[in-house]
Parts: structure tokens; C-alpha cells; sequence
């Protein structure tokens, strides 16, 4: 049996085919939330969710209580459903993670068992235990890693989002709102559903990028970006202004530093690109991380060619210091903070050249 997308998850729910086994995992928890939900539904009854449903914490597994859950018969219907959320399987002891392996290997036709991690990062590739459990799960049922959406996902969900509250969302707007919010799900969704409520459920209202500008709240990455376009700019006030913008905001210095960091980096890494004749494309199926931001690359290739390799070189171990600065001392990470974006400032102004 499969290793599923969501997508044939969402068909093969729509179908009522069930599994006996279902592994989930993933870092969009807010898409593996919602097919969470929808795969409960299908698999208990309506009205029997009290004794046909029945939930365990995988922080703190009861195996035998498990497996005893599994094995027993429904109530009132044809099958039950057991789920065991968010275990710790790298850490879980050997006799419990035996345990729920055998009861992945042997399921009961009655029971559909669910299996969901969201509270974790899980990677097959380097954890043996969740490969070893997917695999195990894929033979007997269905696994599903609910990976980051691409930028072209992302946009087809916003469509989606708007069209269903009748209005509309073109393309170029649908980047300039995922560029400006971030690539998370749920926040998209929330935003989303802002700006339903200002342009009015209904009304066949085009959504432009002035609304989005007006009543969405830019991400923390959207912001660190515009500062380090001042830093390139050599506009001190400017990104001080910002600077104290995302501190009035009550974001936390570390989080500062590191969208910051992430910045130089891409920008880092564009120039580096171009000196070696490599494309966005080459850059973006390097660093997986860029799944859904591609826009962050096609950014930084846009700005390298306003610093020098040297420059960027030096700010990202500025970057690097200040982080191990504000994760080994006892320090005022606000100063920190200021104090790097005022390097920072100084290195791309010449001053720190040799």
C-alpha cells in the first residue's frame, strides 16, 4: 500500500476508502490538521464518537492500553478508530516503538489506526525509526508527509480561499500577499479571511495589492527584508525606523537575527551563484528550505550586484557572532540586536573594508 500526497489522501477520503493504518506527519501542521479532522469523520460514525473514537498522548505512551484499544470491537458500527498523537519516536524506549511497530505490521480490520506527528520535524532520510515505521505503515496502510507548499501551492490556495467567499484574487496579487505574510498556512488562512470580512463575503470584489497592504500584517521576514534592502541602500534611519518598528511590534530579538541572517545568507548565496553562472532554479533545488519562498531567491539575485562578496561575506560572520553572542551570554539582546544592525551598517557603508 501507498505512500500518499495529500491530494490522493483528499481523494482517496472522498472515495471512503479507508486504511486500516494511517502515519501523518509533516511541517505544515496546518494542512495535516485539517485532513486530520476530515479522516475522523470519515472513520467514526456520527453519533458514536464517544466510544468508537478513542485518543492517546504519545508524550507519554501506555502501550498496553494501546493495544488493547486496537483489538477491541466498535460499538455500533463497523469499525472504531484509535489515534496516537505526536509520539517522540527517536526517543520513545526500544520496547515501546517495538510495540507500536507490531501493531502497525498487524492491524486489526475493525480499528483505523491513526498515527499523527505535527509537534515534531520528522525526516525518513535521517531518522532510521520514522523510516522504519513508514515503511512498516506503507505496507499496511497509507503515509502521508504533508511537506511545504510551493509559492504556486500557496497561490492556488489563496484562489481557492477567496473564490469560495466570492471574490477574487488574480496572480500577481496572490505573490504580492504570500510575499508580504509569509509562506505558513495558517497565517495566509487568517489573513485571508481578514480581508473577506473588509471587502464583504459576496460581493464579487476583486482583492488588489492596496487592500492587501492595508490589512494584512507583513511577516517578520517581509520586515527583516525591507531592512536589509535599507542596509544595501546605505539608509541608516531608515532601517533604524524599521528596526524599532519590529521591536514596538514586540518581536523577539532572536527572531530578529535570525530572519536577518536568513537574508544575508540569500543574499550570500545569489552572489555567489553568479559568480559560479548558476540560476534561481540551481539555487532553489539546493536548499530545500526555499520550498514555497521562492521569492526570497529571486530576490537576493535581484539585489547581490549591490554588494560585494567580501561585504556579504563579512556581515554574515557579523550575523554568526551576534547569534552566538545572544545564545552563550547573559546579555541585552535588544542591544545586540542594535549594534549588529549598526555593523552591519558600517560594513556595507565601506567602512569596514580594508
Amino acid at each position: 500500500m501507498p505512500y500518499l500526497t495529500d491530494a490522493e489522501l483528499g481523494k482517496s477520503l472522498r472515495a471512503n476508502q479507508l486504511f486500516p493504518v494511517y502515519f501523518l506527519y509533516g511541517k505544515e501542521t496546518f494542512l495535516s490538521a485539517g485532513y486530520l479532522e476530515r479522516l475522523l469523520e470519515k472513520a467514526v460514525p456520527k453519533g458514536t464518537e464517544s466510544f468508537n473514537l478513542q485518543k492517546f498522548d504519545g508524550q507519554n505512551p501506555d502501550m498496553v492500553s494501546l493495544q488493547v484499544a486496537l483489538e477491541g470491537l466498535p460499538m455500533m458500527a463497523g469499525r472504531k478508530c484509535v489515534l496516537f498523537s505526536n509520539p517522540n519516536l527517536e526517543k520513545m524506549r526500544k520496547e515501546d516503538f517495538e510495540s507500536l511497530l507490531a501493531l502497525v505490521q498487524d492491524p486489526n480490520p475493525t480499528s483505523v489506526f491513526v498515527i499523527y506527528v505535527s509537534a515534531f520535524d520528522l525526516n525518513p532520510k535521517k531518522m532510521s525509526r520514522v523510516k522504519k515505521l513508514g515503511d512498516a505503515a506503507a505496507k499496511t496502510g497509507a503515509v502521508v508527509d504533508f511537506s511545504p507548499r510551493t509559492q504556486g501551492d500557496l497561490a492556488k490556495f489563496l484562489k481557492a480561499r477567496f473564490q469560495k467567499a466570492g471574490l477574487t484574487l488574480e496572480s500577481p496579487a496572490a505573490s504580492a500577499f504570500i510575499q508580504r505574510c509569509g509562506s505558513e498556512l495558517s497565517i495566509l488562512a487568517a489573513e485571508a479571511d481578514k480581508l473577506i470580512a473588509y471587502k464583504g463575503e459576496g460581493s464579487g470584489a476583486e482583492i488588489t495589492r492596496a487592500d492587501i497592504e492595508l490589512v494584512t500584517r507583513k511577516s517578520l521576514e517581509a520586515s527583516v527584508f525591507d531592512l536589509s534592502k535599507q542596509m544595501l541602500r546605505k539608509d541608516a534611519a531608515g532601517a533604524f525606523r524599521t528596526l524599532e518598528d519590529l521591536f514596538s511590534l514586540r518581536e523577539e530579538p532572536l527572531a530578529i537575527l535570525g530572519a536577518l541572517n536568513g537574508a544575508f545568507l540569500d543574499l550570500y548565496r545569489a552572489k555567489a551563484a553568479l559568480f559560479a553562472s548558476k540560476t534561481e532554479a540551481d539555487v532553489a533545488a539546493l536548499y530545500p528550505s526555499y520550498r514555497g519562498k521562492e521569492f526570497r531567491i529571486r530576490n537576493a539575485f535581484r539585489d547581490a550586484g549591490k554588494a560585494s562578496v567580501a561585504d556579504l561575506r563579512e556581515c554574515v560572520s557579523i550575523l554568526s557572532r551576534a547569534d552566538v553572542q545572544l545564545k552563550s551570554q547573559r546579555c541585552d539582546a535588544r542591544a545586540v540586536v542594535e549594534q549588529t544592525v549598526a555593523a552591519l551598517l558600517y560594513q556595507m557603508g565601506g567602512g569596514g573594508r580594508p
